[in-house]
């Protein structure tokens, strides 16, 4: 595996991939696309992802290019190519990936709906904002009962606890406070402590910059 480019932008989506790359020490380049600037609809980007979204790892593997988008495929792929972060088989396997998706389509999607009606929109619909930030408030309180339980989400520290991070890191934009939540408030320290999180989460950096 070769010349890995992350194309990105400072959204908790594109952060669980960092992370991930970071904590498998892979060389990689992170391209900044800013979305603000609806850079994901440039030709570059479409021609990767047609849906024109980051984030999109492209890379060189057995003489042949490879692209992946969507965060939970570049994770589990990723994942199970290395051998870490991701059992192989059996119940442990099942376990992380339930986790996983439940931070795929429940915590990502209403945390970033609840941070449009709460800040991003310019007409405010009470009624949408309220929904989603019920959404999240019930995941937040699944998540830290699960995390009563133990570590990490899923046994060992995994894919599903990297692919959660980086969204209740910006628990700002749910309204909610981690004060409220414990053993998620301890699980997020403890992730945030890890230096490959920390380098995952500081990119990209302005321009184009080379992972470790």
């Amino acid at each position: 595996m070769d010349d890995i480019t992350l194309y990105m932008w400072g959204s908790p989506n594109s952060r669980r991939v960092s992370i991930l790359f970071e904590e498998l020490g892979l060389e990689f380049v992170a391209r900044n696309v800013n979305i603000r600037e609806n850079e994901q609809f440039a030709p570059e980007i479409v021609a990767l992802n047609p849906f024109g979204k980051v984030p999109i790892a492209v890379w060189q593997e057995n003489g042949e290019r490879r692209v992946m988008f969507e965060s939970g495929a570049i994770l589990t792929y990723f994942a199970d190519r290395s051998g870490q972060f991701l059992p192989a088989g059996g119940s442990s396997r099942c376990e992380t990936l339930s986790w996983l998706m439940v931070v795929l389509t429940a915590l990502g999607p209403h945390s970033a709906y609840a941070h449009h009606w709460s800040a991003l929109a310019t007409e405010k619909l009470p009624q949408a904002l309220d929904y989603h930030v019920g959404v999240a408030a019930r995941v937040y309180r699944l998540l830290d009962e699960r995390l009563g339980l133990g570590t990490y989400l899923a046994g060992d520290y995994s894919i599903a606890d990297m692919a959660a991070y980086p969204w209740i890191s910006v628990s700002e934009w749910t309204t909610l406070s981690l004060d409220d939540y414990p053993n998620l408030k301890r699980w997020h320290a403890d992730i945030g402590s890890r230096p490959a999180v920390a380098s995952g989460m500081e990119l990209p950096l302005v321009g184009v910059c080379a992972g470790r």
